[in-house]
This record gives C-alpha cells, structure tokens and sequence, in this order.
C-alpha cells in the first residue's frame, strides 16, 4: 500500500505579510513598490520634483529631503550709533541669490521682535532697509531678517540674525555730566587739574569742560563766573556751573552737584549745599 505527502498551499495572510514586508524594505531604499500577484519588487524612485516626496506604504510614511533655501547674504553699515543723528544710523543690505541667480522674494524687517518693514528685492536680488530712530530703543536692539522667496521657485524661508545698539542722543550738559562722573573719588590738590596731580575746584571744571566739550574754561573760579551766560536755579540744567565767592561746581540735576570739595574730601557727587549760587550756562 502506497502512501503520498500533501503540501497545503501557503496561506493568503502570510503571503500578504511578506508583500508588505517586502514593501516597507522597498520604500527604505528609495523605491517605489512594484507588486504583481503574489509578487513584490522594488523600482528607482522618480525624482522629477524638487519637493519632499512621500509614499505611505504599509502605513508607514517616509520622506524626503527637505526644501531647499536661498543663498542670503546681509551687511549692515554700522553696529552702533546715536538717536537724533541721522547720519549714524545702520544701513542693512540683504542678497537674495541662488546658483548666482536673483531670486524672486520679499524681505521682512524685525527689531526686537516687532515686524518694522517689508521689501521686495529688485531684479538684481537686493534690498536695502534704513529704518529711523522711532523704530529702535536705546541700548540693545536684536535684528531679524526673514527671506520670503515667491511660491513658484519652491525655496523655503531663510532667517539672519544681527545685533545693533543705539545710544541715547546727549546733549553737551549731559556729556558735562557723564565725564564728571568718572572722577568722583579722585584726591583734593591746590592748584590740580588732572587725575594725576589731584584737582582743585576749577581746576576740576576745566578739566571736565576740556575733556567734555573741548572748550577751555579760565582757570580761576571768580574768571569762571564771566565764562558764560547767567540762569536762574528754576532753568539751571545739567552741566551747568554753580558758582559761589571762591568755589565752583557742576550741576549734577535733581539738587546735586559734583564737585572737587575740600582735602581729605577729593571729588565728591551729593546734594548741593549752596543757599545761593550763581548758575552760569557755558
């Protein structure tokens, strides 16, 4: 008596499970899954789109490469300047190319996160912002330029970063001041006039008006009290010199004055002690 072997066929879910199998190494490749009946193979992918390209297959999803972005080259004129003069301001000078070509797009101004200007670039991918003073605040201002390019040249965003400072624009009593400031705590010395020999009253206030203005003040203190125009202590500003018989100082504001004082006391900063000084504007 014979006997014979029977081979069951291969079942319908594993076959399908290798085909899937078989479709997820394919579309890890690159490929783009071909498949017969109860037959898989992989083909190149197509790449006539500069686009990300997708294929979802066997629920899983893979992508491509990501958009490509312009070429973008930003100068900037100057990283500091003054409020108030218009000549300081920075100038910033964006590029937008590709492949040595212009490329058709917007550029957006930021300062400090708020969205100041928007631009087109001109034929030969250039654009140029000079934003004013209203636009800045004094100290630190952190700069953004973003790059739009049009939607038909399929380029993504591109962002630059710079960082500017704009000073506050001061005036020559104010600069009186800030130079004063410097030598408070220097030595009292008769008849001194720099931080090396020690100071004496006028010889303080010349020192300073010299290094502030550039202007050279009498070196007496009763010479000084001529040495400019008589105000009122309800007008008196910044900088401007207190003068009483024998002895000058410089208005600080706010009832204070910086002066060389007496020895033993050198250059102080406090509240001004005079009942009734003469304040003259130089």
């Amino acid at each position: 008596m014979s006997t014979s072997t029977t081979i069951a066929p291969a079942r319908p879910r594993l076959v399908r499970r290798a085909a899937v199998a078989m479709s997820l190494t394919a579309a890890l490749a690159g490929g783009t899954l071909v498949a017969g009946a109860g037959t898989a193979s992989a083909a190149p992918a197509s790449t006539t789109t500069a686009s990300a390209s997708t294929a979802a297959l066997g629920g899983v999803v893979v992508t491509g490469k990501k958009k490509a972005t312009p070429n973008v080259k930003v100068s900037v004129s100057r990283k500091k300047g003054t409020k108030g003069k218009a000549h300081t301001r920075p100038k910033y000078t964006v590029k937008v190319t590709k492949h040595g070509d212009a490329v058709k797009s917007r550029v957006r101004l930021f300062i400090n996160g708020d969205k100041k200007a928007v631009k087109k670039v001109n034929k030969n991918g250039i654009v140029r912002f000079r934003p004013g003073w209203g636009k800045y605040d004094t100290g630190k201002n952190r700069i953004r330029l973003t790059v739009v390019p049009a939607k038909s040249t399929g380029l993504a965003k591109e962002k630059k970063h710079r960082v500017v400072r704009a000073k506050a624009k001061q005036n020559r009593g104010q600069k009186v001041v800030r130079v004063a400031h410097k030598y408070v705590g220097h030595r009292y010395s008769y008849g001194g006039g720099s931080p090396r020999t020690g100071f004496d009253c006028s010889g303080f206030t010349s020192y300073v008006y010299k290094k502030a203005t550039g202007k050279t003040l009498p070196r007496s203190s009763s010479a000084q009290r001529s040495a400019g125009k008589k105000v009122s202590r309800s007008k008196a500003k910044k900088g401007d010199i207190v003068y009483t018989p024998g002895h000058v100082a410089i208005y600080a504001g706010n009832g204070r004055i910086i002066e060389a004082a007496r020895p033993g006391v050198g250059v102080v900063k406090r509240k001004m002690w005079q009942d009734n000084p003469t304040f003259i504007r130089v």
